[in-house]
Formats: C-alpha cells, sequence, structure tokens
C-alpha cells in the first residue's frame, strides 16, 4: 500500500507545482530562487531536453505502453527488494505526470533550470531521475530474498 501512496505523492508533487507554475510563473514571468535554481516557464512537446520536438502524442501513447509494463514489473518485485520498489514508485509517479501533460496539452510544462544540470526540467523530471538512481542503487545492493510471490500475481511459470 506505501507504494501506491509514494506513485500518488509523485504524481500529486508534480501535478501541484505544474498548478502552481503556470498560474503565477505565466503571469510573474520567471524569477531565480537561488543562484542555482531559476524557475521560468517553458512547454516541451518533444522528449528530453527538448529532442525531437513536436512527437508529444507518440511518446504519450509509448509512454502508456511502458507504465503499464513498469507497473506489472513493479507488482512482481519481491517486497524484500524494497529500493528497487521505492524507485520504480518515483519513476510511474514522474510519468504519469508528465503524461497527463502529453494528453491534454500534447506538451509538457517544464520550469526549473539549474547550471548543475543542463536544460530545463520539472518535478516529475526529478522523480523519474531520483527513481532511476535508487534502482540502479538497489540492482548492486539488494538481492531478492527466497520469498515467492503468489501465483495470483506473477501469473504461471512457463518452465
Amino acid at each position: 500500500m506505501l507504494i501506491y501512496l509514494l506513485i500518488f505523492f509523485a504524481f500529486a508533487a508534480d501535478r501541484l507545482t505544474k498548478w502552481w507554475a503556470a498560474s503565477y510563473l505565466s503571469t510573474g514571468g520567471g524569477v531565480e530562487i537561488h543562484p542555482l535554481i531559476r524557475l521560468q516557464p517553458t512547454y516541451n512537446s518533444g522528449i528530453a531536453f527538448g529532442m525531437f520536438q513536436g512527437i508529444g502524442a507518440i511518446v504519450g501513447w509509448i509512454t502508456i505502453g511502458v507504465l503499464v509494463g513498469m507497473f506489472v514489473f513493479l507488482r512482481r518485485v519481491p517486497r524484500s527488494m524494497w529500493l528497487l520498489r521505492i524507485g520504480l514508485a518515483l519513476i510511474i509517479g514522474g510519468a504519469l505526470g508528465n503524461l497527463v501533460d502529453r494528453v491534454t496539452a500534447g506538451e509538457v510544462l517544464d520550469f526549473i533550470t539549474s547550471p548543475i544540470r543542463p536544460g530545463i526540467f520539472n518535478v516529475a523530471d526529478v522523480m523519474i531521475n531520483i527513481g532511476v538512481l535508487l534502482s540502479i542503487i538497489s540492482l548492486f545492493f539488494q538481492q531478492p530474498s527466497g520469498e515467492t510471490i503468489p501465483a495470483t500475481t506473477a501469473g504461471q511459470d512457463l518452465d
């Protein structure tokens, strides 16, 4: 249950910050909140780092397929691999946030810039990046325990 709450948290954090950015930054313009962080709204109809502009709809359909696959995989990951499960939850929540933009507007609202990281991004991108990092770390430091997954959630063995 906590994993689903984490998915919701990642999704809600993205949606709320985009709502704020669309409301405040579109009328107030950009704002520097720290020398390392500037908020400036821009819309991305492509993929990461603004590449392949105009393919937002195609990316949306691909995202739906990838999200379904990730959700099925998440349900099969043993509970003992909690770090991987957290990472996958953050990736799914962030991807859902960007998917809503792609489906409703055909483009994603990005509004955070920093000299530390190239490009402009949003909270969903942060969640996805943290999720990928946690997933990679888990693959090096966590091993699945001997627990088995019930056949009702894992499907039938193919052996």
